[in-house]
């Protein structure tokens, strides 16, 4: 008997109103929407909480209702936590289906005191095995954004996972590194993708190596996953999803038709060839399955070119100059309709992006029209100043009148959707007085009474008493309110003018509107008084003077360290590394200073070994951990909780974060690099004895499974067999930047490394206690080791160093 898949839910992205309307009329299931604050997409045009209101209650009056996910996915600084609450509140009385969160401190707000959200791990969250999938389940998430760089099995895994929802993408711009883990953007520029706010640097272009010339080197091709949609749903994915929130309403049209029309079976090939074709003409890189066909695919970055490239629409076959004009025009058989409007573009060599223009003047067979259809010979007047044009270039068409011609649809009159909440009314009429009461049952319960003074003479037909008494309260659209029962008492059989019930029932609702508001803030005023509270049993004491711990993934460079240069050393963090060099650290040290870091990235095909070496290494008493990501917890829960910290990858940025990270067992965290001492302020001065500060790191600004070196040769041989272990990189702004292999995995640091370590005083004086000084990722010497750790300790920073975002605080 074959097997019977659940539906796939279609999930598009809404960068606005506009864009939200046409997802929806074209067959998403679902749409995603940010707020203008606290949205991964902070310069898209986002929605007002009026605008999320109408196309909420738009989506679920349609025949098949449809969900609105809202999007509150950034980390979160201290001075926010307020506005974040009001917005949770704002949500939770529209009704959004579901909150797709990043920060933990969103998460417990919404956990604890909107619980009727159902919620979504947002991708930034960068969980990526089933790990990190089974600890959201624990949590109390219901579905999970996987990272985009699985493996169809790897999916396949994730979603076998009782008790939650998997959701992938299967279409959209492509970030270079691990959603959430870049940090390129915020230490370069001090704009962090974890805020919204990503510069895309990874569009630039880099010179890397001896290169006499720079290549985009991280310049990812788009996602495209048609061909596998049925795949991804037979592995149990619950939701395909779009990306898209900068993306205009064509595109967002455009692409949900494509995919409704997939995913229903009922495109053509030729139907499906057009469909592809508009999108491409929208907007679209080049297309890549990136991994899920497999871990090494060289086929993801387009080192080339960058930018829209558009829909095939032939190749040069000659450039000529009109005898008459002395006008440039283009000639070339066409291979789609095109028409005056459009436009082309071509790819030329020594260009970063195609050379494009308009299609102003456009001839067949030496006469002017306005189209031509494919399979014309066309000639297209260039602009003025063209730059040389090859014969059998690639042309592309960049924007075509008829796709935006073909994707319309209509938005619903303002005002005409609101969220409302069902009123019950009572009416009880006797010869002197009408008294009404309305009340809500939904949270929060509010009641309210009016009462009209009579005399009320006797009806000519009393049926009709109650007749004009439900029309008139049926009259609700300027309020927030909808009449579900109305129970009237009329045993007199009296007569009420039509005038005066329409007056009691403004009277009555804008008593109930007030109530509600009323309500509501003194909602807000509890949260946030049990958010002080919960601080309060939270907040560390203060400690004994500062501390220091040292962390490293290779221990063989702390060999040069000598007996005094171990005084005030707290503990020493290693990432698990080969049982023999542990011991000999345990043997210089103790093993009672050694805390043992688990991989920040463990793909399916690492887990089985990382499972062996944590249950070998707890077995032989190693009883101190710290963990990278989520996924940790779940793969120390063999046995009681041991001893745990948490490093900065698990984002702490606000005391609700910090809260849960310890609620969640963890002693310590770790503040994060990309922080600013103005939020790091509120943090030291309730946790300073329970947070560590690093002074001193190599930060990871990508962690990437594609290959630099890869994207520089444009092939692969296989893993080990390249030779490639690390290159210089410089980008076109002058950034000097160290790209790592490690394993097939790509790590980029910057060439100078973070250091706060004359900023001592200030920190110190904050309320930091424990300092931490981070010798990971780049490959350095013991002797180099023990000189940076003297210097750092003395509280003087290298040459070269940078403060990342810590004077001029995280936008």
């Amino acid at each position: 008997m074959a097997e019977i898949l659940r539906p796939l839910e279609l999930m598009a992205p809404a960068g606005g109103p506009e864009a939200g309307y046409a997802a929806l009329a074209y067959g998403a299931d679902a749409i995603y929407l940010g707020l203008p604050h606290f949205s991964a997409r902070a310069e898209a045009a986002n929605f007002t909480l009026e605008e999320v209101e109408a196309i909420t209650a738009f989506a679920h009056a349609q025949k098949k209702p449809r969900r609105v996910f809202a999007a509150l996915n950034t980390l979160i600084l201290q001075r926010e936590l307020d506005a974040v609450i009001e917005s949770l509140g704002a949500l939770s009385e529209i009704g959004v289906d579901a909150l797709i969160v990043q920060d933990l401190g969103v998460f417990r707000l919404a956990k604890r005191h909107f619980p009727a959200f159902r919620l979504h791990a947002s991708t930034q969250m960068a969980v990526h095995n089933r790990a990190g999938v089974e600890q959201l389940r624990e949590l109390g998430f219901h579905r999970a954004t996987l990272a985009r760089e699985l493996t169809l099995e790897e999916i396949r895994e994730c979603a076998a996972v009782p008790g939650i929802e998997v959701e992938t993408f299967i279409h959209g711009t492509l970030c270079y590194a691990y959603s959430g883990l870049c940090l390129m953007s915020s230490h370069l520029l001090g704009r962090s993708g974890n805020r919204g706010r990503c510069a895309y640097l990874c569009r630039d272009r880099f010179v890397a190596g001896g290169a006499a010339e720079g290549s985009f080197l991280f310049n990812m091709k788009d996602l495209a996953l048609p061909d596998q949609a049925e795949a991804l749903r037979a592995a149990g994915v619950a939701s395909c999803k779009i990306e898209g929130r900068m993306k205009s309403p064509l595109y967002v049209a455009a692409t949900v038709n494509f995919y409704h029309g997939l995913l229903d079976g009922r495109l053509t090939p030729a139907q499906r060839a057009e469909c592809e074709a508009d999108i491409q003409s929208i907007f679209s890189r080049p297309w890549t399955t990136l991994h899920v066909g497999g871990r090494l695919n060289p086929d993801v970055v387009d080192s080339g070119t960058v930018g829209h490239r558009g829909a095939p629409a032939g190749s040069v076959e000659t450039v000529f100059r009109d005898r008459k004009s002395g006008a440039a025009w283009l000639r070339f058989a066409a291979t789609r309709p095109i028409e005056r409007h459009d436009g082309l573009q071509i790819d030329l060599p020594g260009l970063d992006r195609p050379f494009g223009f308009a299609v102003d003047a456009l001839r067949v067979k030496g006469l002017s029209v306005f189209e031509a259809p494919a399979g014309a010979v066309v000639e297209v007047r260039l602009p003025d100043g063209s730059p040389d044009i090859p014969r059998g270039a690639p042309l592309y068409c960049s924007s075509s009148q008829a796709v935006k011609r073909k994707y319309r649809f209509e938005m619903p009159r303002p005002g005409a959707y609101r969220a409302r909440r069902p009123l019950d009314v009572s009416l009880t009429l006797t010869r002197d007085t009408l008294k009404a009461q309305a009340r809500i049952c939904k949270e929060p319960p509010v009641t309210a009474d009016a009462v009209l003074q009579g005399p009320f003479p006797p009806a000519k037909d009393p049926a009709k008493t109650e007749s004009a008494a439900r029309q008139a309260f049926e009259k609700l659209g300027e309020t927030r309110l909808q009449l579900a029962a109305l129970e009237v008492q009329n045993p007199e059989g009296l007569f009420v003018p039509v005038s005066r019930l329409n007056s009691l029932r403004r009277e009555l609702a804008g008593k109930i509107e007030a109530r509600l508001a009323e309500a509501r803030a003194n909602h807000l005023q509890k949260i946030r008084e049990a958010m002080a509270a919960d601080l309060a049993t939270q907040a560390s004491p203060p400690g004994d003077g500062s501390r220091w711990s040292i962390k490293t993934d290779n221990p063989a460079c702390l060999d040069a360290m000598e007996t005094g240069d171990w005084q005030g050393v707290e503990e020493v963090v290693v990432e698990i590394p080969a049982e023999e060099s542990l011991e000999r650290l345990a043997e210089k040290i103790g093993q009672e200073r050694i805390r043992l870091a688990l991989p920040l990235i463990v793909r399916a095909w690492e887990a089985p070994a990382l499972r062996e070496r944590i249950a070998r290494l707890r077995a032989a008493g190693w009883s101190k951990w710290e963990a990278t990501g989520l996924a940790s917890w779940r793969q120390l829960a063999e046995g009681p909780l041991p001893d745990l910290t948490a490093d900065w990858s698990v984002y702490v940025m606000n005391t609700a974060a910090a809260a849960q990270v310890m609620d969640m067992g963890a002693s310590r965290f770790t503040l994060s690099p990309e922080d600013g001492l103005e939020n790091m302020r509120g943090l030291l001065e309730r946790f300073g004895e329970r947070a560590a500060v690093i002074v001193y790191q190599d930060t990871p600004l990508f962690i990437s499974e594609n290959c630099v070196q890869a994207a520089r040769t444009a092939a692969c041989p296989g893993p080990g067999m390249c030779g490639f272990e690390e290159t210089e990189m410089r980008s076109s702004h002058g950034d000097r930047l160290l790209a790592l292999n490690r394993k097939c995995r790509i790590v980029v640091v910057n060439q100078s490394p973070f250091c706060l370590a004359d900023r001592l005083p200030e920190l110190t004086k904050a309320g930091a206690q424990h300092f931490r000084a981070d010798f990971s990722w780049r490959p350095y010497s013991p002797e180099e080791v023990r000189d940076l750790w003297r210097q750092v300790r003395a509280g003087r920073a290298p040459r070269c160093s940078h403060r990342g975002n810590f004077d001029r605080g995280l936008l």
